[in-house]
């Protein structure tokens, strides 16, 4: 058989449910409902047994809220007899014991908390008082189970002052890894504009992650793939070479529709899995094609002057999406940005 692509899905992100016990404010998915007609467990497992046929290294559990899916430990376990990493990303509400002594059980190798500001933000941003309680609660039990532990912070217009007190926070409480996404118009995120970030805060945003990395000596920072493409401290060991979306990674809805990315909103489709198994779409020649078929010519005017075309190839595909309507086109790229301001004279 002719393959008419020869990378593989190394990394999927699986929305197991797009419930959530919150109604968050900066939710690209607007969560909060079970989707119609998600995956049954039957499903769910007959589709992990297509995975290492196409060299699935790594399974990320998101949502909605994962943990509300009652056989999330299921789908786990067959993924780790199956020899497939699978991490969990929570918003911490449910990170009980119980819970966590579940997570060792079935071998989940990592857990992503969310923390969206200090405890006022946090609680304001995710709609419910108490929820930044429950993330302290989540990390302290996450790191005594001795489970791999990172922070995730969606950065907002109303957080962006207070990284620095959250990075000490962290710290604190014995956090190694702290990863930082800004944040992207979609979703609930659409009627929240006190949230949006713009040229200027996404500027603070690169500094202080330069200036945090310098200074944070074991704890790392990690930046998401709408930062840090180009500046004078991006790390060899992690090269930006552009979206990865449909070329190493994918992802899947809990109703079984394939996405390059979970980011990404519903009317980016490749295929559906109860009509095709994942094999023959992932390698249908018309899927991903704002990755696998980029160009030069298909840069957005956003990008068109940069030098670093090649390289980045205009950047996260869900930011530049997001804010301005296209792929290959990301206007808040700060190496961009300072370009652009450049030839402006600002």
């Amino acid at each position: 058989m002719i393959l008419s692509f020869d990378g593989f899905p190394l990394i999927i992100g699986w929305e197991l449910t797009l419930a959530c016990n919150l109604r968050c404010k900066h939710c690209g998915s607007s969560a909060g409902q079970a989707r119609p007609g998600e995956l049954t467990r039957e499903e769910a497992l007959k589709l992990c047994d297509q995975f290492p046929a196409l060299l699935v290294q790594e399974v990320d559990f998101t949502g909605g809220e994962p943990l509300l899916r009652s056989d999330w430990a299921d789908i786990a376990a067959h993924l780790r007899d199956l020899g497939i990493t699978t991490e969990i990303l929570s918003n911490g509400i449910a990170l009980e014991p119980e819970v966590i002594s579940k997570m060792k059980e079935v071998g989940i190798s990592g857990v992503g908390i969310s923390l969206d500001g200090l405890e006022p933000t946090h609680d304001h941003i995710r709609d419910q008082k108490g929820s930044f309680q429950h993330v302290i609660a989540g990390i302290k039990r996450v790191l005594e189970a001795d489970i791999p532990l990172t922070i995730i912070t969606t950065v907002n217009a109303l957080n962006i002052d207070q990284l620095p007190e959250i990075g000490e926070l962290l710290k604190s409480q014995g956090v190694e890894r702290w990863r930082l996404q800004p944040i992207v118009p979609f979703g609930r995120v659409k009627g929240s504009k006190e949230l949006v970030l713009n040229e200027q805060t996404y500027l603070q945003l690169e500094e202080f992650a330069n200036s945090w990395r310098a200074l944070a000596g074991e704890m790392e920072l990690i930046c998401t793939d709408g930062l840090n493409y180009f500046n004078e401290i991006n790390r060899p060991e992690y090269p930006w070479r552009g979206c990865p979306a449909g070329l190493a990674t994918c992802s899947i809805t809990s109703d079984g529709k394939v996405k390059g990315c979970l980011s990404l909103p519903d009317e980016i489709i490749e295929g559906d899995l109860r009509k095709n198994d994942l094999w023959d779409i992932w390698f249908d020649p018309k899927s991903f094609a704002y990755t696998r078929q980029f160009s030069a010519e298909k840069i957005g005017q956003n990008c068109v002057s940069c030098e670093k075309i090649d390289e980045c190839r205009g950047g996260c595909s869900s930011k530049s999406y997001g804010n301005s309507g296209g792929f290959n086109n990301d206007p808040f790229c700060t190496h961009g940005i300072e370009i652009r301001r450049g030839k402006t004279g600002e």
